[in-house]
């Protein structure tokens, strides 16, 4: 049985477990993992309740969601750390900050099990000024953390509304 590979290059560890936590947010289930690189593994889902209605409404559309089935594959991810990819590079595996779930003070996101401390913490996929020290949470930018989970910028964010990151010239 052959199974869909797909590699997510990134540049930092940091992004690197993002990007990992976004496909076990996904279903996805960590096969191997070392210092810079991770392979995820999803199986595909036989789902019963499509069989019972293909079998009670007629065996034509249990006909065809067997044949959908079959033509499925498995599905593989391989996230690698490659320092020379640039760090503000749009990683193809996640949405926007925008689009995630947050809290209704905004200091946390739902990382599909847990509430993820934004002070501490940056959701996947989010972008950062050209500088990075600052990242846009979709509404504002915020100070980018410092590894030990405290404010690692002391300069003031953008107050431009053209340098929002859905701005064509800005976004990274």
């Amino acid at each position: 049985m052959s199974a869909t590979v797909a590699t997510v290059i990134v540049p930092t560890t940091e992004q690197m477990q993002q990007a990992v936590m976004s496909y076990i947010a996904q279903g996805f289930v960590v096969s191997t993992q070392t210092t810079d690189s991770t392979t995820l593994f999803k199986k595909k889902e036989f789902s019963i309740l499509w069989a019972v209605i293909g079998f009670f409404l007629c065996l034509l559309p249990l006909l065809v969601y067997c044949i959908v089935y079959a033509t499925q594959k498995d599905q593989m991810v391989v996230v690698r750390i490659d320092p020379s990819v640039p760090p503000t590079a749009a990683l193809p595996f996640v949405s926007a900050a925008n689009q995630l779930t947050w809290s209704e003070d905004r200091r946390y996101w739902w990382n599909g099990s847990t509430w993820i401390d934004a002070g501490k913490t940056l959701p996947p996929g989010v972008h950062f000024t050209e500088d990075g020290a600052h990242w846009w949470d979709g509404v504002a930018w915020r100070p980018r953390p410092a590894p030990d989970g405290t404010t690692a910028s002391t300069s003031n964010p953008p107050t431009d509304k053209a340098t929002e990151p859905d701005h064509p010239e800005t976004s990274v």
